[in-house]
Order: structure tokens, then C-alpha cells, then sequence
């Protein structure tokens, strides 16, 4: 237990963290204390990074009443984790898989907003923009054509498919209806 206390120190203590990061970070059981070393160490985590990933995991474990160290142990945690990436891209990967665990029903919403954007089949050329994280209530339509012959034909099949039941539901969910 000390040993683990004083990695946790030394880990801190390189990477500059504050006194309440650290000290929150010793707040946590031994298992969650090490699982947390063992990711920031693994990740080479600087605080900022560090402090956003700990408080999702804070989250997610008292929503599901569980350890951080049980959240870390998630199997799509686990996945990332395993698969060969770079450090951004590793780090940003659980960031998307912790955002995914705290906001299970903005994610819900987002899967179902995009599968709706799918289900209308745009024609080539013709782009749908979705707002990020669901923040906005407007949704982007782009045309791109090599001839104003294939402009009108991308905005004559754009029309028709504006009449699908699927933009009024991808307008209520931005609106804030339940999926």
C-alpha cells in the first residue's frame, strides 16, 4: 500500500499535478489507485488529461455504484486498451468510450440521429451535417456537383427525400425528444 501511494506521488510529482488532483487520486482505494496509475502510466497522462478522465470515471462509477478501478475493467475499456494505437489515438479512444458509458442516452440519440441520417440514402454528393454532440438544432445539407445539370439532379432527389418521415424525427430528437 505504501509502495502504491508512493508511485502515485512520484507519478504526480513528475507530471506537475496540483495538490487537490493528487489528492483525490490518493482518496481512492488501492485497486482504483492502481488501475488509474496503470492507465496515466500507460497513456503518459499529463493532469489535465488525466483530471478529465478521472471525473468520468468518478461519474460512470457512481451511476452504475461501482470503483473506478471496476469502470477501468469495462470490456470496451478493455478493447481500446489492447488494440495497438498511438498515444493521441489511444487516449482520445477512451475518451469516446467514457463519454459513451457517462451519457448512455446522448449516445442513444446520437447512434439513432445518424442511423435516421443513413436511412434517407442521400445521393452521391450530398452530405449531411449533424451537430456534434447533439449541442444545436440545425442540421447541414451540402451539395457538391461537378455541372449545374448534376446540382439540379442532387437537389430534385434531395427534395423528395426531405419528405421522409425520418427528418421530422431527427428534428424532434435535436429538439430533445426521448429515443
Amino acid at each position: 500500500m505504501a509502495d502504491m501511494e508512493s508511485a502515485v506521488r512520484a507519478y504526480a510529482a513528475a507530471k506537475r499535478f496540483a495538490v487537490g488532483t493528487l489528492e483525490r487520486w490518493l482518496a481512492q482505494p488501492v485497486d482504483g489507485r492502481a488501475a488509474l496509475l496503470d492507465l496515466a502510466d500507460r497513456l503518459r497522462l499529463g493532469e489535465n488529461q488525466f483530471r478529465d478522465i478521472f471525473d468520468d470515471l468518478v461519474a460512470i462509477g457512481a451511476r452504475r455504484g461501482c470503483t473506478v478501478a471496476e469502470v477501468l475493467g469495462d470490456a470496451d475499456l478493455r478493447v481500446v486498451l489492447a488494440r495497438p494505437l498511438g498515444r493521441n489515438e489511444a487516449v482520445k479512444a477512451i475518451k469516446t468510450v467514457l463519454r459513451r458509458l457517462r451519457y448512455p442516452q446522448l449516445n442513444a440519440a446520437e447512434q439513432r440521429l445518424a442511423a435516421l441520417g443513413r436511412s434517407l440514402r442521400l445521393p452521391a454528393g450530398v452530405a449531411l451535417q449533424l451537430p456534434e454532440n447533439m449541442e444545436g438544432e440545425h442540421i447541414a445539407i451540402t451539395l457538391r456537383g461537378r455541372s449545374a445539370r448534376e446540382l439540379r439532379a442532387q437537389a430534385r432527389d434531395l427534395a423528395a427525400r426531405l419528405d421522409d418521415p425520418a427528418i421530422e424525427e431527427m428534428f424532434a430528437l435535436l429538439d430533445g425528444a426521448q429515443v
